[in-house]
């Protein structure tokens, strides 16, 4: 429970700065429509990959409690 729990606290800091990066690429398409585009894609790669991390976590961590739970003692 502590990993599953420390997970969710990295994924709410990384969503944080993922805010901060697509607050700030919005901010700057008003300058350069092109750094903007840049920035907004390296912030939805950035993003996808803690989603896709986060679930292969997750799904390991359940498959772990699952073994776990199936032993035989």
């Amino acid at each position: 429970m502590r990993v599953v729990q420390l997970m969710k606290d990295h994924a709410s800091k990384c969503e944080a700065n993922l805010r901060s990066l697509k607050d700030s690429a919005a901010s700057s398409s008003s300058s350069s429509s092109s750094s903007s585009s840049s920035s907004s894609k390296q912030a939805m790669r950035l993003s996808n990959s803690n989603t896709v991390g986060f679930k292969a976590a997750a799904a390991k961590n359940e498959r772990q409690r699952s073994l776990s739970g199936s032993s035989c003692s």
